[in-house]
């Protein structure tokens, strides 16, 4: 047997039209392209499922013996609408007796998990359902309309684009244009690293936390605030140490830059996160909830710190700026390290044992 599997990484299925994926077979996913297109006639997904439907009445026709399917993600993409769809793609391996697949997509971000289903099936062809669009003007400005008002799109277009001109126009209006293209330069630099290893998906879930703690009234609102001026703080700092060391007559290499920005910023970071987990406690506290695993995460963000710390120490320390730390540098290294491991072996104990008695 030969699989049509349609896919739908962000769920817009379950989203939009309430449909419980997997979809199996033709009259269902007739079904829910029909749901689909009565909540949102402009989704992509909903060419996608039409384009398999073609293919699989195609097949049919010429005697295979195929079945069609939808299988949807999360509209978190990423680790869980991907670990949602290898649950999907297992449960057709145990319950069909397929050997291949031809996928069908809307030639976008669905394509990420092709080698999670090649790890189960034979992929035997992709079908790539492009919708055809107008080329007036009208049409062109509607369509970028339309992207734009999807919050995926416009977090990642909108937001980077508005704040590198508003930094920039900052810097204008200051007279310092000089500084202002390089400042831009380090900003998108520095999205694009972040974007690189998925850190914007943790720094919108901050930015989300903080609005449904305040939305829910939740006393974590409060040490979320402290721990932003925090990171900022720290940020600031750890600029001040680089920009020390970078303006000393000796040219120093970039570890020993990025170690100066890690030494200054370091424990603001630890002391943003440490409120973040102290706000969490309090709401466990007040619901009456398990604390204990925050308890650890204070110690085991304390041992990161130290380990981390005496290891910067130890670098800088070999610099004309940081000359004064050099007599003591290991000292303070093996310490770090001694506390770093001590603190770790705190944090385990309420991990391990306390949190099974609150439970």
């Amino acid at each position: 047997m030969k699989l049509i599997v349609v896919i739908d990484r962000d769920d817009d299925l379950g989203r939009k039209a309430g449909v419980q994926s997997p979809v199996i077979g033709r009259e269902e996913c007739l079904k829910a392209a029909n749901r689909l297109g009565i909540a949102d006639p402009e989704d992509s997904d909903l060419n996608t499922i039409f384009g398999a439907i073609r293919i699989y009445d195609e097949l049919r026709e010429k005697g295979e013996d195929v079945e069609i399917v939808i299988v949807a993600g999360d509209e978190n993409v990423g680790v869980i609408s991907d670990s949602k769809i290898a649950e999907q793609m297992d449960f057709l391996k145990r319950t069909t007796n397929a050997e291949s697949v031809v996928l069908v997509t809307d030639g976008s971000e669905d394509e990420f998990v092709i080698p999670i289903i090649s790890s189960r099936f034979r992929i035997d062809g992709i079908n790539r359902i492009i919708v055809k669009q107008s080329k007036t003007i009208e049409s062109t400005y509607y369509l970028f309309k339309k992207m734009f008002e999807d919050p995926k799109i416009a977090k990642s277009t909108l937001v980077p684009a508005g704040t590198i001109l508003l930094i920039f126009s900052i810097f204008m209006l200051l007279g310092l244009t000089e500084v202002g293209y390089g400042t831009v330069i380090l900003f998108a630099g520095v999205y694009l690293l972040l974007k690189a290893y998925g850190m914007d998906d943790a720094i919108e879930e901050y930015f989300s936390s903080i609005k449904k703690s305040l939305l829910e009234g939740r006393f974590s609102f409060i040490t979320y605030i402290i721990s932003l001026i925090l990171v900022i703080v720290g940020i600031i700092q750890g600029i001040n140490s680089f920009w020390k060391l970078l303006n000393q007559p000796v040219a120093v290499g970039a570890i020993f830059l990025i170690t100066s920005f890690v030494y200054g910023s370091l424990w603001w970071f630890i002391s943003g996160g440490i409120s973040i987990i102290i706000g969490k406690i309090l709401d466990a506290f007040i619901e009456r909830k398990p604390m204990a695993r925050y308890v650890s995460m204070i110690f085991l963000l304390i041992a990161a710190g130290l380990i981390i710390w005496g290891g910067s120490v130890y670098i800088i320390s070999s610099t004309e700026v940081y000359s004064h730390l050099r007599e003591d540098a290991m000292y303070y290294f093996l310490m770090a390290m001694f506390g770093g491991f001590l603190s770790g072996l705190i944090g385990v104990v309420p991990l391990r044992y306390l949190r099974p008695k609150e439970a």
